[in-house]
């Protein structure tokens, strides 16, 4: 694949900012200049001021192998990265910098930390805090602890400002929550407590299934007979919390049948007062990970037990659809091919026959997750087709800001599933990036 040259420029950039987090530094010099070269001259572009300002560090970490980034992807993150910057900063601050950190997840979902931190330093508000967090958990999943301790500093500078009047206890719980589920990664459970202490339930939750992670066989027993005491508290937040817990117990110990059927037995039983949406999100979960463990026959029938509760609850078109296409995406990887088509081709139907009913602002939102069963499917053509639809459902309200959020995801899906735009396609996605202004 070809190496696009904002990939280049944006990993010179993340590189700069880390050496200036060094204590270390050594003066600017003819690589410094090298670096600043390869950026993009396009000034909206993430790399730019971290280029201009590069400052290589003798003890800054080695950067880390990195897949290879193809230029459509490249280009597409490029693209939903300036649409969602083109949102005035005020009144859209929030929604702008909310699809500023879908553009970091999605680098992060393609590998691409050093890209991430490029657009990560360009958020104005706490959720650059929440950025840095997740690169530096990136780096943790990945083996690389010696480039990690940068970003939690500057995770926790964020989370600890004061001078935020607009900041609210449960955005500086979600920097703290991922700082601590770094350490609990990196095996410094003692140093995650500290920020993990007095967490809002949503936020402790992810802090709970990264120590279900890495949690060891003599705590398992433990960890379920918690979950009897957090589901009698009654908590919506609390229980969901505790049974994706077990779904990470689930995948922590596939090897051990006893444990895993153990995780599996104590979700069922636990989940009565769940919605069924949760309920068929914690059966994906478990089929995702039996998958990952090569069992396919366990991975179809949790997804055939998702598939009974779509068809015993009522639903709304939009939830309908995305779900049956998570199901249709699971059921294709588990080998049911016939079935898994099947299932796409009844959210199609579904969608063709609701559209209506659907919110303008949710019509793009409820089609992308069938483009991704698409490619999942291996029908790239198919997935391109529902792309486009997507793209055309998103312009549909008058308003920038929605068709920016519209724009930022579905370029987001195309480049984290591996959908490159046709000629045509890309024309369309420009005009729109281009055309975004008032009214916002």
């Amino acid at each position: 694949m070809k190496l696009h040259p904002l990939a280049r420029g944006l990993a010179c950039g993340a590189l700069s900012l880390l050496a200036a987090c060094s204590d270390a530094q050594s003066p600017a010099g003819t690589a410094a200049s090298s670096r600043a070269s390869q950026a993009p001259a396009d000034a909206t572009r993430p790399a730019a001021q971290a280029a201009d300002a590069a400052k290589p560090a003798s003890a800054a970490p080695a950067a880390p192998a990195v897949k290879e980034l193809a230029e459509f992807q490249a280009e597409l993150l490029d693209v939903a990265f300036t649409a969602a910057s083109k949102m005035p900063t005020m009144p859209h601050i929030k929604n702008r910098c909310r699809a500023q950190e879908e553009v970091v997840d999605a680098c992060l979902q393609l590998d691409q930390p050093r890209i991430a931190l490029g657009y990560a330093e360009k958020i104005d508000n706490w959720r650059k805090g929440v950025a840095y967090g997740d690169v530096a958990t990136w780096y943790a999943q990945h083996d690389r602890s010696v480039d990690v301790q940068p970003w939690l500093d500057l995770a926790r500078k964020i989370s600890e400002r004061s001078d935020d009047e607009d900041a609210q206890d449960w955005q500086r719980d979600r920097i703290r929550a991922s700082i601590a589920r770094t350490l609990i990664l990196l095996g410094e459970g003692a140093r995650a407590n500290e920020f993990a202490e007095g967490l809002a339930d949503s936020e402790a939750g992810r802090v709970q299934s990264a120590r279900a992670q890495v949690i060891d066989e003599a705590a398992f027993d433990q960890q379920l007979a918690d979950v009897d005491a957090i589901v009698k508290a009654e908590g919506f937040d609390q229980v969901r919390s505790a049974l994706e817990a077990c779904a990470q117990l689930y995948d922590r110990f596939y090897a051990d049948a006893d444990r895993r059927e153990r995780a599996e037995e104590k979700i069922k039983a636990s989940w009565a007062k769940l919605p069924p949406d949760v309920r068929v999100q914690l059966l994906a979960t478990l089929s995702e990970s039996a998958l990952d463990h090569d069992d396919r026959a366990k991975a179809a029938a949790l997804a055939g037990e998702a598939r009974a509760i779509i068809e015993a609850s009522r639903w709304t078109p939009d939830l309908r659809i995305r779900t049956l296409a998570r199901v249709a995406a699971l059921l294709h990887r588990a080998g049911d091919v016939a079935q898994a088509r099947k299932e796409a081709d009844a959210a199609q139907a579904t969608y063709d026959a609701e559209r209506e009913t659907i919110v303008n602002i949710d019509r793009a939102d409820t089609l992308r997750p069938l483009a991704e069963a698409r490619q999942a499917m291996g029908d790239t053509a198919g997935a391109l087709a529902v792309y486009k639809r997507a793209i055309e459902e998103g312009v549909e309200n008058i308003n920038s800001r929605p068709r920016a959020d519209d724009l930022v995801a579905t370029c987001c899906s195309m480049a984290t599933h591996g959908v490159e735009p046709d000629k045509a396609l890309r024309a369309r996605i420009l005009k729109i990036r281009d055309g975004l202004g008032d009214p916002w």
